[in-house]
């Protein structure tokens, strides 16, 4: 462990320390007014080493974007080639690979696609009312002729009453609703068939978004809506428009990732024709036109009717791999003066050039003198400046003094960082244990399922932007901090799997974590990077840890990019699960594109010159983060959570969802802060079973419920708390 920096790490710490002082804990109320931006550098031709970081991101994201690696898909030959390819390049870059045992893998489970069962295992028919004489009439339906189940649902045996609910459709704020009618015993325990499509579908005045397909006509909300009234089964029949009747592909309603318990079918048109015209008097071509006329919903219960049979689905686990690999750091001891130093360098020389062997330019003179100035200051021992002190005295944890005890960088701090009422000239060390996390997701949608925007496509979606970019990327700012490095942080490399099934990858990690999330002072996390347009990056997190959002200015307009910020720490990717746990992120991205969750996310669409500048920006901006003398303090930042990519009409209600805790409902794992489920009551750890009127059994449920509500209304929200159910009252917030 070093006492004195050397002369690269000295003058990177004079900039760092500006990331600076402040309490570990703080609000956003605290963080001073943050200073204007300094101006953009204008763009300029890249250098001969940015030229050969910009061929190795192509070859990179060719590599994993390239059919042979099948999408990278769960449970694919592809994605374990990923894996083995990611893992080789950390141990190529010298970095440490033992951080989780021998190798660099975290095993974890993942539910594969699911698989229709055996022909003799899935049986359904549908029994008539008894007859004068007490008999009853059964048809038996024959598997892929007259009926199918669906991956979205549950398998086991069932004999369920059949209600006809229309197009099962509850939409509020269109006055539809095709459950009303029923009353209150609604459909509660009975299979319900449910037609495909929406009321007036090829009406441009309809009010379900005129002749655009709206939200209510997607399968996924369908069963969720069903789900809330609490059904039995759903049975789904195509509507008029389908000429030819066919029955769906298996998964084409969800994998059933999601666990439901209730049966999900579709039968064809001539089976529950039957059954409609001997109860309702009516064809289903009558019944449509009279929905469509209103629209007014036409739901009742078939009097007597019943189906009953077994669905038999084969779900496979397979085991995900995170993959970790670490650069120790060394530790270092700074005088906590620094702080004062680096403020008044900055603002007088602005930010400083960090010498590098890739493309950096040498410090400037005036930064020469400061940094000659710092190391001399930092030479000489707490208290004098005649007797050299022992170099290891304050900075050995294993010392009589507890490192910790004056200078942990999660303890209370003062305006240079030592903790409050601490003698400010005590050198403040750099522990070596704490550690910066830079991540990036690998794994992608294979060959599409019910996260792809192509449905029913089911060919290779190459996800090169999404994420195959921030998979190189990672790799490519892994080696600039290995050749550039040791720093006093150590720096922790992740490559998650299963993001795209719900961030369950970084989930496991934080639950699991190969570093104490204690000791993890900051996480970056990069997600689809690849699409630079105009300059213009789009940077998450600035606002979650003390310092951020003013580095990020500073790297930016150093860099040559345009900036649009959002200091909030939650999002739809792996950052959030370390936001969930208190700690400072950024998430960097380029932005979203026409080509997302589709197959036509190739490699040729990606701006690599754009990656090369990147790449270099996120590694000096994670050199601060390990060079800093004080770490950035976690801030509980107020305002929108988006966990989902989801459609904005949705009232605000502000939980952080928990993806890897099982449990029949909407696991949480804590609320944001001044949010509507914070008023409420509500905690981390609490299972969302009901909102309103609506059962929620997982998130499909939930984003559903409380699209059923406008902002301002206060609805009761039951929760499981360990063992008891709750009520609270929440009132929801507009949408965001």
């Amino acid at each position: 462990m070093q006492s004195v920096l050397p002369r690269s790490m000295a003058i990177a710490l004079l900039i760092a320390t500006a990331i600076g002082a402040g309490d570990r804990v703080g609000s956003a109320q605290d963080a001073a007014p943050p200073a204007a931006p300094p101006a953009v550098a204008p763009p300029r031709p890249l250098t001969a080493p940015e030229i050969a970081r910009r061929d190795r991101l192509r070859s990179s994201v060719e590599w994993l974007a390239s059919p042979e690696r099948e999408g990278r898909g769960p449970g694919t030959a592809g994605i374990d080639a990923a894996a083995e390819w990611v893992a080789g390049q950390f141990v190529a870059l010298g970095l440490d690979t033992s951080v989780v045992g021998e190798a660099s893998f975290q095993p974890f489970p993942i539910t594969l696609d699911a698989k229709l069962g055996a022909a003799e295992e899935n049986v359904a028919e549908v029994v008539a009312p008894p007859a004068a004489d007490g008999s009853q009439a059964v048809t038996k339906l024959v598997l892929g002729t007259d009926w199918t189940p669906l991956a979205a649902g549950g398998a086991g045996e069932f004999d369920l009453p059949i209600t006809f609910v229309g197009y099962g459709i509850t939409a509020k704020a269109e006055d539809y609703d095709d459950y009303a009618p029923l009353g209150t015993a609604g459909a509660k325990g009975a299979a319900v068939i449910v037609l495909r499509q929406e009321p007036q579908k090829d009406d441009p005045k309809s009010k379900f978004d005129g002749n655009q397909t709206s939200q209510y006509a997607a399968l996924s909300r369908k069963v969720a809506n069903a789900s809330e009234h609490e059904v039995g089964a759903v049975v789904f029949c195509n509507d008029v428009s389908n000429t030819d009747d066919a029955l769906m592909a298996f998964t084409r309603a969800g994998d059933g990732s999601d666990k439901r318990t209730l049966p999900i079918l579709q039968v064809k048109r001539p089976v529950v024709e039957a059954i409609v015209e001997k109860v309702l008097g009516k064809t289903l071509v009558d019944l449509e036109k009279q929905i469509d006329d209103g629209p007014t919903p036409r739901s009742s219960p078939l009097e007597g009717w019943r189906i009953r049979g077994r669905v038999a689905i084969d779900r496979s686990e397979t085991q995900a791999r995170n993959i970790l690999a670490i650069l120790p750091g060394i530790g270092a001891v700074v005088p906590p003066s620094v702080a004062a130093d680096a403020a008044a360098l900055l603002a007088a020389h602005g930010p400083a050039a960090p010498a590098g062997p890739h493309d950096d330019p040498p410090a400037s003179p005036s930064e020469a003198k400061a940094l000659s100035d710092l190391e001399k200051q930092a030479a000489a021992p707490a208290g004098t400046e005649e007797t050299p002190a022992d170099p290891h005295a304050a900075t050995d944890p294993h010392a009589s003094a507890d490192p910790h005890a004056t200078v942990d960088p999660h303890a209370a701090a003062g305006p240079h960082g030592a903790g409050q009422g601490q003698e400010t000239k005590a050198l403040q060390p750099i522990l070596p244990t704490e550690t910066v996390i830079v991540g990036a997701h690998y794994d992608h949608l294979g060959y599409g399922g019910s996260n792809s925007n192509a449905p029913g496509d089911t060919t290779i979606h190459a996800g090169a932007d999404d994420n195959g970019s921030g998979t190189a990327m990672l790799v490519e700012v892994a080696r600039i901090l290995a050749e550039e490095g040791p720093y006093p942080r150590s720096i922790l490399f992740v490559a998650f799997s299963g993001e795209e099934r719900g961030l369950l990858g970084s989930a496991h990690y934080t639950a699991n974590a190969a570093v104490p999330l204690a000791d993890t002072v900051a996480m970056v996390n990069l997600d689809m990077v690849g699409r630079l347009d105009g300059g213009k990056l789009i940077i998450h997190g600035t606002g979650t840890g003390t310092g951020l959002d003013g580095m990020v200015d500073r790297l930016v307009a150093t860099h040559g990019f345009d900036v649009a910020k959002d200091p909030g720490g939650f999002g739809p990717s792996d950052h959030a699960s370390f936001y969930a746990k208190k700690i400072p992120v950024l998430h960097v991205f380029t932005g979203t594109h026409a080509d997302y969750h589709r197959p036509t996310d190739t490699p040729e669409k990606i701006n690599y010159d754009g990656m090369s500048r990147i790449a270099r920006m996120v590694a000096e901006g994670v050199k601060e983060l390990a060079r800093a003398p004080q770490a950035p303090a976690y801030i509980e930042v107020a305002g929108r959570q988006t966990m989902a990519r989801r459609d904005g009409d949705r009232p605000y209600f502000g939980s952080i969802p928990d993806f890897a805790k099982p449990g029949k409902g909407y696991a949480i794992s804590g609320v944001s802060k001044d949010s509507p489920s914070a008023k409420g009551g509500l905690l981390g750890g609490d299972l969302i079973i009901r909102i309103g009127e609506s059962a929620v059994t997982g998130l499909d449920d939930f984003d559903s419920a409380l699209r059923k509500h406008k902002g301002g209304e206060t609805v009761p929200v039951v929760v499981k708390r360990g063992e008891q159910e709750i009520t609270l009252e929440v009132t929801l917030g507009a949408p965001r």
